[in-house]
């Protein structure tokens, strides 16, 4: 079994870093949807309420990094992902 914290460091770097590599010219959504989606199959098995810790840990830190970056797109990738931990 994956611990909360192990999700939360795999999960949280890889946004991180897809958004401080980003462009206008990236083709950044594939990516971010793939790592969304792979965080819902990982964080699927986990007891609902340590799910729903786990995003909202991702949720609080991701909103906190989205308001650091004066880039749109980079942005962009933090919101999503935001919007994402948020929807449950």
């Amino acid at each position: 079994m994956t611990t909360i914290g192990g999700l939360y460091a795999r999960y949280h770097g890889q946004i991180l870093r897809l958004a401080i590599r980003t462009s206008a010219a990236d083709t950044w959504k594939s990516e971010l949807r793939e790592i969304l989606h792979q965080f819902d199959r990982d964080s699927r098995n986990l007891p609902p309420s340590c799910n729903r810790r786990l995003r909202h840990e991702l949720g609080t830190q991701i909103e906190q990094e989205a308001l650091r970056f004066s880039d749109a797109n980079k942005r962009a990738v933090l919101v999503i992902a935001l919007k994402h931990f948020d929807s449950i």
